[in-house]
């Protein structure tokens, strides 16, 4: 059975080259953005605990506010990320 595209050794050389090194780039772009979630993640949590310690209404509802913006987004990073 005869190979229809005709591919020398060289070609196939440099295709694994070329997709091994996107391969790479994508697994650090992948390992650097769920890192970042992660801490974003805890930096929701905080606002939520520093939301907690203040004496102004305003500044419980701000915080909270913040809180949630940067929990929901840092979560649905982790989503697109890894279970899309």
């Amino acid at each position: 059975m005869e190979p229809s595209d005709k591919l020398t050794e060289e070609n196939v050389r440099a295709i694994v080259r070329d997709e091994l090194i996107g391969t790479s780039r994508t697994l650090i772009g992948t390992i650097f953005w769920t890192t970042l979630a992660v801490f974003a993640v805890l930096v929701g949590f905080q606002l939520f605990q520093l939301a907690f310690t203040t004496s102004s209404v305003l500044a419980l509802v701000g915080f909270i506010l913040a809180g949630v913006l940067v929990l929901g987004a840092s979560l649905y990073l982790l989503y697109l990320l890894h279970w899309e």
